[in-house]
C-alpha cells in the first residue's frame, strides 16, 4: 500500500513538473504549483522512508529518553519523573506507516522534558543540579538532530532516484488567494480616494510571490498626478493568531526613507478594511528583485552584501530618539526579551513536537544571559527575501515591520546566514566597522543566527495554526507551515552543531 501511494504521489508531482509548470506564465500560479510539488515529494518520501528510519532510530530515541529520566534529579522533578516514565512506557512500538505515531509521541515527550528543564534551569543556583539538567538537554537535542539527519538523508536518497531537482526555486512564501484584486477595483478605489485625479486608472495588477507576512502586488497606473506610475501594494492577511500589520510598517518606512537610506517611500496607508479587502499600504516601486528566499541565496551578489554592510552600519548609527524608538524594558536586554517572546509564541501555537527547536531556545536563553548587548535601531529581518538587488548593488531594503530598538547582533546574525555564501564574514564585518558600525561580540552574532530561524519556527507555527483551525484558507500558508518547519529544524540543528551546542 505504501509503495503504491508513494508511487502515485510522485507521478502527480512529475505531471506538475513536466506538463503543467512549464506552461504556466503567472508568477503566482508558478509559486503555488512549485510548493505543491514540494509537499507531494515530502509526503511520498515519508511513505517510503519513515518506517526504514524508525527501525534504527526509535529504539535509540527510547534509550536516550530512558537515560535522561534516570539522570534528572528527583528532588527537582519529584512528580514529573514518574509521570514521564509512565508516559514513555505507554508509547507502543509501531511498524510500517504507524511508526509516524510512535516517532511523534517520542519527540513530543522529549520536547516536554526539554521545556520543563529549561524553565527549571533558570530558578536553580549554579551547581551539580544545573549541570545535570544541561547534560540531559544537550543529550536530547543531539539525539533529535541524529533523527532529523537520518530522515533527511533517507528522503534525499529517495528523491534523487530519477527525480532530478525541482524546476523552480522559492517555495517558502505566502501568496494571495482570497482576494481577486483587479485593475477595475483598484481604479474605482483610487478615484474615490483621489477625487482631484478623476482620470486615474490602474492598467495592470500583478500578484508577486515571495512575501511571507503580507500579500504583495505590483500596480501600474495611467493618467496620474497624485501617485507615481508604478506602485507596490502591501496588504494584510486576515489571520486570527498574530500576524504583523501594514500599520506597523508605515511609520518606519516614512522615517527611514527620509534618511537617504535605500528604503521605498510610503505613499498611502489604509488602516481599515476597504473595497479592496484587508488594510494595505502603497509605496514607491524601486528597481531590482530579491536575490533569494528565506532559505538561501539564488543569485550570487557580493557587491549587494557589501552595500548591506554599509547600510546596516548607517542604520545602527541613527539616533533612536529622532525616530521615536523606545524600549519596553532595559534596552541592553532586548535580545533576551525577544527570545522569551518567540519561545512563548512557539509553545502556544506549535502543534508538532520539535525537540531540536525547544533545545535551541534553551541554549539561546542561557547564552544570552552571559552578558548585556548593545542598543541601536535594528531592521530585524535583513535576509535576501527583503532585499532588492540590481546589477549586484543593493537598491532597497524592504519590510520594516520588525524594526525596533535592540541589539545590533540581531541584524548582523541574520546577514551572516546569507553573506557567508558570497564573502568571508571577516570581510563583511570589516566593511561594517569601517562604515561606523559598533563592535559586536562574535558569540552574540552566532546566537542571532540561530534566533533568526527560531523566529521562523514561531511564524510557521502561527501560520499552521491559523490554517488548521480554519482562520485562513490560504493554501500557501498551510503548505508553508507543513514543509517550512522541516527545513528550519535541519538548519537549526546544523547551526547548533557548528557552534558546539550539540555533538
Amino acid at each position: 500500500m505504501s509503495d503504491v501511494t508513494a508511487l502515485m504521489l510522485r507521478a502527480v508531482s512529475e505531471q506538475l513538473k513536466q506538463q503543467i509548470v512549464p506552461n504556466l506564465t503567472a508568477a503566482d500560479a508558478i509559486e503555488r504549483a512549485t510548493l505543491s510539488i514540494q509537499v507531494l515529494e515530502h509526503l511520498a518520501a515519508d511513505f517510503d522512508t519513515l518506517a526504514q528510519v524508525a527501525v534504527d532510530y526509535t529504539p535509540e530515541l527510547r534509550g536516550r529518553l530512558t537515560e535522561a529520566l534516570a539522570s534528572l534529579p528527583r528532588e527537582t522533578f519529584p512528580e514529573l519523573l514518574d509521570s514521564w516514565r509512565s508516559r514513555l512506557g505507554e508509547i507502543a512500538p509501531e511498524t510500517d506507516l504507524a511508526c509516524q505515531r510512535e516517532i511523534r509521541a517520542l519527540r513530543d515527550l522529549s520536547s516536554q522534558i526539554l521545556r520543563t528543564c529549561a524553565d527549571q534551569y533558570d530558578a536553580l543556583p549554579e551547581g551539580d543540579t544545573q549541570a545535570a539538567i544541561s547534560t540531559v538537554a544537550v543529550s536530547l537535542g543531539t539525539q533529535d538532530k541524529r533523527l532529523l539527519d537520518a530522515v533527511a538523508a533517507a528522503r534525499s536518497a529517495q528523491l534523487n532516484k530519477g527525480q532530478g531537482n525541482n524546476a523552480r526555486q522559492g517555495t517558502e512564501s505566502a501568496t494571495p488567494a482570497s482576494v481577486d484584486l483587479t485593475p477595475e477595483a483598484v481604479t474605482a478605489y483610487l478615484r474615490r480616494h483621489y477625487p482631484d485625479s478623476p482620470g486615474i486608472q490602474a492598467t495592470q495588477v500583478e500578484s508577486i510571490p515571495g512575501g511571507r507576512s503580507k500579500k504583495t502586488w505590483f500596480i501600474s497606473l495611467e493618467n496620474t498626478e497624485a501617485l507615481p506610475a508604478d506602485l507596490v501594494m502591501r496588504q494584510d492577511y486576515q489571520l486570527h493568531y498574530e500576524g504583523t500589520k501594514v500599520r506597523d510598517e508605515y511609520e518606519p518606512l516614512l522615517k527611514f526613507s527620509g534618511l537617504g537610506l535605500p528604503v521605498p517611500a510610503p505613499l498611502l496607508l489604509e488602516s481599515e478594511e476597504t473595497s479592496l479587502g484587508q488594510p494595505f499600504l502603497l509605496m514607491e516601486r524601486l528597481e531590482g528583485s530579491p536575490p533569494g528566499s528565506y532559505f538561501g541565496l539564488r543569485d550570487k551578489c557580493p557587491g549587494a552584501f557589501a552595500d548591506l554592510a554599509n547600510t546596516l552600519a548607517k542604520i545602527h548609527q541613527v539616533n533612536p530618539a529622532e525616530l521615536g524608538f523606545t524600549s519596553d524594558g532595559a534596552p541592553e536586554q532586548s535580545l533576551s526579551r525577544l527570545i522569551d517572546s518567540y519561545q512563548e509564541k512557539w509553545r502556544t501555537n506549535s502543534n508538532k513536537p520539535s525537540p531540536i527547536i525547544d533545545y535551541a531556545y534553551s541554549w539561546a536563553r542561557q547564552l544570552c544571559r552571559q552578558g548585556p548587548g548593545g542598543v541601536v535601531v535594528v531592521h530585524g529581518d535583513v535576509g535576501p527575501h527583503n532585499m532588492l538587488v540590481a546589477n549586484d548593488r543593493l537598491t532597497a531594503l524592504l519590510d520594516w515591520e520588525f524594526s525596533h530598538l535592540g541589539d545590533p547582533a540581531e541584524d548582523l546574525g541574520i546577514a551572516r546566514v546569507y553573506a557567508e555564501d558570497v564573502m568571508t564574514w571577516d570581510e563583511f564585518i570589516r566593511l561594517y566597522r569601517e562604515a561606523g558600525g559598533p563592535p559586536v561580540p562574535e558569540r552574540r552574532i552566532e546566537l542571532a543566527m540561530v534566533l533568526h530561524f527560531l523566529k521562523g519556527a514561531r511564524l510557521v507555527a502561527v501560520s499552521g495554526r491559523n490554517f488548521e483551525e480554519g482562520w485562513t484558507s490560504e493554501f500557501i500558508k498551510g503548505a508553508t507551515a507543513f514543509s517550512g518547519l522541516r527545513q528550519i529544524e535541519l538548519i537549526v540543528a546544523s547551526l547548533l552543531q557548528r557552534f558546539k551546542a550539540i555533538a
